[in-house]
């Protein structure tokens, strides 16, 4: 049988001489220690897998740290395809159990009847009625609080179209009664069993109980959509002053739900039976995707790219920890060589410890990975996007290949510094000295360095520093991969983060005033700015018309419905940077300006171009004249005030009031809010809405939190590996220098120098990885900006790169690189001369 050397370090002897002994004397030698438990577990094993045991416990800080590099992949990996796996599987179920529309028609006011026999048009699945109101939930002293978006439901047991799921009290309301989307509940500030008051646009107040909490999947949290949902019967349509009848007609395709140019033609036909009926449509709208989707597919993407990212670089974790196990050993390989055994032997003991960390990894990343999976969805997914979650299990297949990155990984990783380090002669690992040979200045890097210190006269630790950062270029590359990633990941989603704030306040360049007031009806300018004036703390006013159109296309098809915006000339209310073209002017009638959203839905259109509006049923020509970019509204129309008014036969006439207050603070915004509301109301001036901009600010910051949120979690995790990465490879490089360290000590060097040393190492790769890593981040930085922006509003933002990122990350990088080097640090000055200059 082929006996192998055992060197082990016996945990109770004050100092850390190695002792080589067989099995039997192994056995002997390691009853004395305190760790009886490991030992006794050894003498169940053979000789070689008592090594395996030995080595891990007797580095226990090295092994817990390779497991945890490890962990960090499996873990990211985790979360990456559970939270993928959460997201579109229950983001699926939940759109599918909506059924949700494929087109919705709106017209004149229509009954069951015809939605029957629209259902029986071929190439529709089904079809229904629905009626849509928009009232306001006042609070006990009458004063406005929350916009409340109203639906009129024909069959509440029977929802074939647009379906809303019951999930507490009542699922079918009866005459006045409402159910609430359950997201508006918090919104809306009540409960089940609640009455609630709500004004209509006629201003009458009527009461509605609330019986019951629904979801729908259609809906985002009220905070972005600023508006609650709730459901009702015709009946109650009826006694809020509403006609039971439905005014938007509901449908499903039988076939290619995604498919626009399909679900057009169909709705073409439902158009002409509609028509025969003696209803026009007044607009389209196709639907081919839900709200969310951009927001899901973002989400997903990021968690793919960063999961690979994060599950490479801590490849290089592992490559590293293995390459140190493989140094520190050399001498024991070449005296196991000597004694008979063979390569596979030695390599088998090597990949059965890199299972083993790989084991730890598995036990540590997967839970955590399951918990922060559950904690994004609830948390994040849920509450934002509305995402009803049926189930949060982790299937088993999943739970398996998370597993399998945990041993795959370490072991693919592992095996080149395996088969590199045990294909060592065994006279080259017996004369293994644990230190380079060589003096110093035959290298190039050594001459530089010398010139280098003759040039700036170069303290010893400090040139040492260098020179051993340096010395081994192969490990280096390795590490500074790592956290050159790191930085420029982490300063690039930092200057992402920038760069939504930039494009936010770009969007409040349309919104340059601080309360708005949607009108009832158009009101003559002179009535309203007169009441308004009465109101104390407001310093200007501008009077706006807000309304629809539609483009008449050259072959004669309708587009979908566009909001235009007339606004006064030279209004200083709004400023958008025109990206192509000019701004409204007096001089040019019957001029609009169009925005990027405009541009995707109608390709054909550019500066110049001629286009046929339908505004309030007349027709008539315009010019675009610029093209501005997406307030992340939608698409836009703009034009003056003057032509919106002889289009629309509304001279002098206003339908929005945007007022500047004295004070711009989100107070002050609020105090007017409620002022102006309750004194036009007062008037006789009926106002439908009101909205602030600190509230417009808030619900666009939404759109991009839950996307900035998945990044920065990435970051974080980027940042963790690189930690870990740095610790690794000073403990790897102060392990090699063993011999090194004993020499300076017996010259005389302090342990202040020994410590200066280490630690200059640490924060020189540090600043190394910072220089370069910011370089990156730049191209990298302005590459997501675009991208992102690509994906969220079908524009890129407006770019930003974070300086004070930068700055910031640089001092973090020193404190990781100095908190990384502590530990190789104390373990160098703990040695003493006589244990470091007998190290074999």
């Amino acid at each position: 049988m082929t006996l192998f050397m055992t060197s082990v370090t016996c945990a109770c002897d004050t100092g850390s001489a190695i002792v080589h002994t067989g099995g039997e004397e192994a056995d002997a030698v390691l009853g004395a220690c305190p760790s009886r438990i490991l030992m006794v577990l050894g003498t169940m094993l053979r000789t070689r897998w008592q090594k395996v045991l030995i080595d891990l416990w007797r580095n226990r800080a090295r092994t817990l740290i390779v497991a945890l590099a490890i962990a960090v992949g499996v873990y990211a990996v985790g979360v990456v395809l559970n939270v993928r796996e959460m997201v579109v599987r229950e983001y699926s179920r939940d759109q599918d159990g909506a059924r949700l529309a494929s087109a919705i028609l709106h017209t004149y006011p229509f009954g069951d009847d015809l939605a029957e026999r629209i259902a029986e048009i071929p190439g529709v699945a089904v079809a229904e009625g629905r009626n849509v109101v928009r009232t306001r939930v006042l609070d006990d002293g009458g004063s406005q609080e929350q916009d409340l978006v109203l639906t009129a439901v024909p069959d509440f047991e029977n929802m074939q179209v647009d379906a809303i799921t019951p999930l507490a009290g009542s699922s079918s309301p009866a005459k006045r009664e409402v159910i609430l989307e359950h997201l508006a509940l918090d919104y809306l500030g009540v409960g089940i069993g609640d009455t609630i008051l709500v004004e209509m646009d006629s201003g009458a107040e009527k009461e509605l109980t609330v019986v019951g909490i629904a979801h729908d999947a259609q809906r985002l949290n009220p905070t972005i959509t600023g508006a609650a949902a709730g459901y009702v019967t015709p009946e109650t349509m009826g006694a809020l002053g509403v006609t039971e009848s439905y005014t938007e007609l509901r449908f499903r395709v039988a076939e290619k739900t995604g498919d626009e140019v399909y679900i057009n033609t169909i709705a073409d036909r439902v158009e002409d039976q509609l028509e025969r009926s003696g209803r026009p449509v007044l607009s389209r709208q196709v639907i081919t995707e839900s709200i969310a989707d951009p927001f899901i597919d973002t989400i997903v993407l990021i968690l793919s790219i960063f999961g690979v990212i994060i599950l490479l670089l801590s490849g290089f974790l592992v490559v590293n920890a293995i390459s140190a196990l493989i140094t520190q050993q050399i001498p024991q390989i070449g005296v196991m060589k000597l004694i008979g055994a063979r390569h596979w032997q030695i390599m088998s003991l090597y990949m059965t410890t890199v299972l083993v960390y790989g084991v730890i990894a598995i036990i540590i990343g997967i839970p955590l990975s399951i918990l922060t999976a559950q904690l994004l969805m609830k948390t994040i997914v849920a509450s934002i996007l509305n995402v009803m979650s049926d189930s949060l299990a982790v299937p088993a297949l999943l739970v398996a290949a998370q597993a399998a990155v945990g041993l795959l990984l370490p072991l693919f990783a592992g095996l080149a510094p395996v088969i590199k380090g045990t294909r060592i002669t065994t006279h080259k690992a017996l004369n293994d000295v644990g230190m380079e040979t060589g003096g110093f200045g035959q290298g190039w890097v050594e001459r530089i360095l010398g010139h280098l210190q003759r040039l700036v006269s170069l303290r010893r630790p400090i040139l040492l520093a260098i020179r051993n950062t340096l010395r081994h270029r192969g490990r280096l590359v390795q590490t500074l991969v790592v956290l050159v990633v790191g930085t420029a990941l982490f300063i690039s989603v930092l200057s992402l983060w920038a760069s939504v704030n930039a494009t936010l306040d770009s969007f409040m360049r349309y919104h340059q005033y601080d309360v708005s007031l949607s009108l009832e009806r158009p009101y003559r300018m002179a009535r309203v700015e007169q009441i308004a004036r009465q109101v104390p703390g407001l310093s200007e006013m501008e009077g706006w018309s807000i309304g629809w159109a539609t483009r008449l296309r050259p072959d004669g098809v309708e587009s979908d419905n566009f909001r235009v915006y007339a606004v006064p000339v030279g209004t200083t209310f709004m400023d958008p940077q025109v990206t192509s073209g000019r701004w409204l002017s007096a001089e040019a009638r019957n001029a609009i300006v169009i925005n990027s959203d405009v541009v995707d839905k109608e390709a054909d259109l550019q500066v110049g171009s001629e286009i046929v509006l339908d505004i309030d049923g007349r027709e008539t020509v315009w010019q675009v004249a610029g093209i501005a970019p997406t307030e992340s509204r939608g698409p836009m129309i703009y034009m003056t005030h003057d032509d919106w008014a002889y289009v629309t036969r509304t001279p002098g006439q206003i339908t929005h009031l945007q007022v500047r207050t004295n004070r711009q603070d989100a107070a002050s915004q609020t105090e007017m809010e409620q002022a102006l509301f309750q004194h036009f109301e007062d008037s006789g001036l009926e106002v439908s809405s009101t909205k602030t901009t600190g509230v417009l600010q808030q619900e666009n910051q939404i759109l991009f939190t839950i996307v900035v949120a998945f990044l920065v979690l990435m970051a974080l995790l980027l940042a963790a590996v690189g930690g870990l990465g740095l610790t690794t490879t000073m403990s790897i490089n102060v392990m090699e220098r063993v011999r090194e360290i004993g020499v300076l000590r017996a010259v005389g060097a302090s342990n202040g120098s020994v410590r200066q040393i280490v630690l200059l190492e640490g924060m020189a790769i540090g600043v190394l990885s910072w220089v370069v890593g910011t370089a990156l981040s730049f191209p990298i930085s302005r590459l997501m900006s675009e991208q992102l922006g690509l994906a969220l509003i079908k524009v890129p933002l407006s770019y930003q790169y974070s300086a004070i990122a930068a700055a910031a990350w640089f001092f973090v990088l020193l404190l990781v690189a100095v908190v990384a080097s502590l530990g190789p640090a104390r373990d160098a000055v703990r040695l003493t001369i006589r244990e470091v200059l007998a190290y074999e």
